[in-house]
C-alpha cells in the first residue's frame, strides 16, 4: 500500500486526504495550527467543486449545512443587474448550483470524513527531503517523517514550492478584502440571492450572500496599497465611509458585525508557474495556482487538484509518473483561471469613465457567452 505526507489541513489538504483514503491509499495530514479552530469567514462551493463532492459522498452534508444560491447577480450601486447567473439553469446542466457555507463549517465536515489519528497539528512543515524510494518531510520541531510521497497543500507561501522555485515572487492585485459573517436577516425573497455591488471607484465591490439559517457572509474589497492595518475600535467607521454611496442594505450589514470578527487581507496571486512537481513531490492548490478571488475558484481548483491527484495515484503504480500525469491534466484549468481571475481584478482597478464603459459592454454581452465561460469552468473532464 502507498503511504503518503500531506502538508495543511485547508480545504485541499483535507479533500485531498478524502479522496485518496477512499482509494485505499494511506495518508497523513500535518497542519501548523495547534488545532483546528473556527476559522475563517464564507466561501462559495461551485459546481465543478460539488461535483467532487458528490463523487466523495460528502455533498448531501454540505448542503444540509450551507445555502444553495438561486441567483447570482452583479449589480451597479442602483441595483441595476450587469450581469446573472441563475441558479436553475446551472443547475439544470451541471448538477449543481453554486453553494453558500461558512468556511469553518465546510472543514469541519471535511475532518469528520478522515480518522482523527490521521490528521497531526502543531506540526510547521519546513522542507523535504528525497531518496530513491522515499521523501522525508522536516518540521520546525525537529521531528522528520517518511513516506512514499510528499503532497504540499500549504497555500499560497507553500514552503514546498519555494523549495522547488526559490525564484518564484508573488504579485499584489493592487486590492485589499474584508470579510466577515453576522447575525442577519434578509428579506426572504433575497435569501438565496448572492449580490456583488460595484462601485465606479477603483476596485471597489460588496458582495454577500447567506450562508446558513442564520448568517450573511460579507466581503469588500478595495484599490490600496499593501501592508495597511485596521483598529477595532475604527474599523466599521471606515468601513461605512468608503460604502457610503451603496445601498442601505450594505450599511445595515456593516453595523451588525462583530468589529473582532472583520478579517483584512491583501490580495496576491503568482504568475503561473509549469513545474508542480519535484519526484516524488507534489503541490496542490494555492501552492501551486494560487489566484485572486474574483471567479470564486480558488477552493474550487484545489478541490479538483484533489480528485485528480487521488486518480492518477490509485491507477499508476509509478508515484513519479502519476503526479506528472496529474500535472498535464490539470494545469491547463488552472493556468486559465488564474490568468481570468487576475485580469477580472485589474478590470475592476479601474474607474469612472473607463468602468462604466466595462460595464455597459457587460450588460451587452450575451447570455450565451456567459454560460459558454461558466461551462468550461464548470465541467470536470476528467
Amino acid at each position: 500500500m502507498k503511504k503518503g505526507i500531506i502538508i495543511g489541513a485547508g480545504i485541499g489538504g483535507l479533500t485531498t486526504a478524502i479522496a485518496l483514503l477512499k482509494k485505499g491509499i494511506d495518508v497523513s495530514v500535518f497542519e501548523q495550527a495547534k488545532e483546528l479552530t473556527d476559522v475563517g469567514a464564507g466561501i462559495w462551493v461551485a459546481p465543478n467543486a460539488m461535483k467532487v463532492f458528490d463523487k466523495l459522498g460528502i455533498a448531501e452534508d454540505l448542503m444540509k449545512a450551507g445555502t444553495t444560491l438561486d441567483k447570482i447577480s452583479v449589480v451597479d450601486l442602483n441595483l441595476r443587474p450587469i450581469s446573472t447567473i441563475n441558479g436553475s439553469d446551472i443547475k439544470s446542466k451541471h448538477q449543481f448550483a453554486t453553494l453558500a457555507i461558512h468556511r469553518a463549517t465546510l472543514l469541519k465536515i471535511l475532518a469528520s470524513y478522515i480518522p482523527s489519528d490521521k490528521i497531526i497539528t502543531h506540526k510547521k512543515f519546513v522542507s523535504y527531503e528525497q531518496s530513491e524510494h522515499s521523501v522525508t518531510a522536516e518540521f520546525e520541531d525537529g521531528t522528520r517523517v517518511s513516506a512514499d510521497f510528499l503532497v504540499c497543500a500549504d497555500g499560497i507561501q507553500s514552503k514546498g514550492r519555494l523549495q522547488m522555485q526559490p525564484d518564484q515572487h508573488l504579485r499584489y492585485s493592487g486590492q485589499t478584502c474584508w470579510r466577515f459573517v453576522t447575525d442577519f436577516d434578509l428579506p426572504e425573497a433575497e435569501e438565496k440571492n448572492m449580490y456583488e455591488i460595484w462601485s465606479l471607484k477603483k476596485g471597489l465591490r460588496v458582495g454577500y450572500s447567506k450562508i446558513n439559517d442564520r448568517e450573511v457572509y460579507v466581503y469588500i474589497t478595495n484599490f490600496e496599497k499593501a501592508g495597511g492595518r485596521d483598529h477595532t475600535q475604527t474599523v466599521q467607521q471606515g468601513l461605512l465611509n468608503l460604502c457610503s454611496e451603496f445601498p442601505a442594505a450594505v450599511k445595515e450589514l456593516i453595523l451588525a458585525a462583530n468589529p473582532h470578527r472583520i478579517i483584512r487581507n491583501d490580495l496576491y496571486d503568482f504568475k503561473p508557474i509549469n513545474q508542480w512537481t519535484d519526484r516524488k513531490t507534489v503541490l496542490v492548490g494555492d501552492a501551486a495556482h494560487a489566484t485572486t478571488p474574483n471567479l470564486g475558484q480558488g477552493a474550487c481548483q484545489a478541490i479538483e487538484d484533489a480528485y485528480v491527484l487521488a486518480e492518477q495515484l490509485s491507477t499508476c503504480e509509478d508515484i513519479e509518473k502519476s503526479f506528472k500525469l496529474f500535472q498535464e491534466k490539470r494545469i491547463s484549468k488552472a493556468t486559465s483561471i488564474t490568468n481570468t481571475s487576475w485580469q477580472f481584478a485589474q478590470i475592476t482597478n479601474t474607474s469612472g469613465v473607463i468602468k462604466s464603459l466595462i460595464i455597459g459592454f457587460l450588460r451587452m454581452t450575451p447570455n450565451s457567452i456567459n454560460h459558454q465561460q461558466l461551462d468550461k469552468i464548470y465541467s470536470l473532464d476528467y
